[in-house]
């Protein structure tokens, strides 16, 4: 377990999370974790989810101190991690705001990456590279570009986890499932709250699927529980 306090918000490390960041970046390796730079792949990857995630909490934690007070924490966790405003008073609004910070500070860190690239090897370069690493696009840059990051793979690395991360992380975060941001600002707004779970439900099976027909088994895996997940909720809601 790791604790420490930043920006005047206690933050605890459990040790799950790094278990399951781990096991995230041994998936996306070449070797799945059989050689030397496989590992260290591994943990590039995992030094920049942790701080991507911490980001992502922060901008839960402080948009919910500002707005309605309380006593903030964060917690990371397997496979993610959540931030706690004990004692915040909020209005509907407000808490749209709070949820929202989330994914709006990965998209924040994603745009100031790609900023940083722009400074540092041009703004075509920047954008070719960002669409070869977060879109799959064909998409030319320049030779000196390439050398520089031919010969810095280590750099590049952190710069695909950082980029691939902030950004696929937080469009998939803003799906409606619980109890992801995107199914607890959908709890907002969606009446009555049996509606919540059967949106849930048909767009955890909708991203299942897709995640399935990429060949992402991982993605596949996870919104498959998801969806059974809430449609245990909505049966305990349904059975009172």
């Amino acid at each position: 377990m790791v604790r420490f306090t930043l920006f005047g918000v206690p933050v605890e490390i459990q040790p799950w999370f790094w278990v399951s960041t781990a096991l995230l970046g041994l998936m996306g390796t070449a070797g799945g974790g059989a050689s030397a730079e496989d590992l260290r792949q591994m943990v590039i990857f995992m030094f920049a989810a942790t701080i991507s995630i911490l980001v992502h909490e922060f901008g839960h934690a402080l948009t919910g101190t500002r707005l309605g007070g309380g006593y903030a924490r964060v917690f990371l966790v397997a496979f993610g991690g959540f931030a706690m405003n004990e004692g915040g008073r909020f209005t509907r609004w407000q808490r749209f705001w709070m949820v929202a910070a989330g994914p709006g500070a990965g998209f924040a860190l994603f745009l100031l990456v790609i900023g940083l690239l722009a400074i540092a090897r041009g703004p075509s370069d920047a954008l070719g590279l960002t669409g070869q690493i977060v879109f799959g696009i064909r998409t030319a840059i320049s030779e000196e570009t390439f050398e520089f990051f031919s010969q810095r793979l280590p750099l590049f690395s952190l710069l695909h986890s950082f980029l691939w991360i902030n950004f696929w992380w937080s469009v998939l975060n803003l799906v409606p499932v619980l109890p992801l941001d995107g199914g607890r600002i959908a709890e907002l707004f969606i009446r009555p709250p049996q509606r919540v779970f059967q949106v849930a439900i048909f767009a955890a099976a909708a991203v299942a699927l897709f995640g399935l027909s990429r060949g992402s088994i991982f993605m596949a895996l996870f919104f498959g529980y998801l969806a059974w997940q809430n449609f245990q909720a909505l049966k305990g809601i349904q059975g009172r």
